[in-house]
């Protein structure tokens, strides 16, 4: 892709500037999420999302790459080898602390609903959630199974590091067993001895 002021191009996966005046350059990383339009619209209630008025005739609800998601078919057009301790397309919520790399797989998760697990010397929570439907896998979004969302955080918050456990058979109660704190799938403490507060994001991604 290309900014429309300098004409720069730019990677759209590291953010990096490749060619033009700003080559070299890097734009700053906001660790995103993918989650639920339900869980969004609880935690951002005034948001503004975008219309499907433009002006085009477009199926905003369809997917056409119908299957991609399916995790025991072969990744799109790959000719590699296969590591074979997956499935093809198995999810994983997958991050680096530093110079370390960790991948959780869902399957995982969700039996565990939160993982807390140190990394590179960083004590990281995991959470998991069921509710999300995959924008890859039927024709229409809305048959599509469900894949999950995570969020991946700094278990420390103002110098106290917290263990998190989950009290929910779908994982939408996250507590930690220090203050009894509730916790959402976006860090958020909303209600308990620390609501107000966040845990810091860990930039992560849900790959399959």
């Amino acid at each position: 892709m290309w900014d429309r002021q300098i004409h720069t191009w730019w990677q759209q996966l590291t953010g990096e500037a490749i060619i033009g005046e700003l080559a070299g350059h890097r734009l700053p990383f906001i660790p995103p999420q993918i989650i639920s339009w339900a869980d969004f619209k609880e935690a951002n209630p005034g948001a503004l999302v975008l219309s499907r008025e433009t002006g085009f005739s477009r199926l905003y609800g369809s997917n056409p790459y119908s299957g991609y998601d399916r995790v025991d078919r072969p990744p799109f057009l790959f000719d590699g080898d296969l590591d074979e301790r997956l499935l093809p397309k198995e999810r994983v919520a997958a991050f680096d602390i530093g110079d370390v790399s960790a991948a959780f797989p869902f399957r995982v998760l969700e039996v565990e609903g939160v993982v807390n697990y140190p990394v590179n010397g960083t004590v990281v929570v995991i959470f998991h959630k069921l509710g999300t439907v995959s924008a890859l896998d039927h024709t229409l979004i809305v048959d599509s199974d469900d894949v999950d969302a995570t969020g991946v955080f700094d278990a420390n918050i103002d110098g106290e590091r917290l263990t998190f456990s989950t009290i929910s058979t779908n994982g939408d109660r996250f507590v930690d067993d220090q203050t009894g704190t509730f916790w959402n799938i976006l860090g958020e403490a909303v209600e308990g001895e620390m609501a107000g507060k966040s845990l810091t994001p860990i930039a992560h991604g849900n790959h399959p």
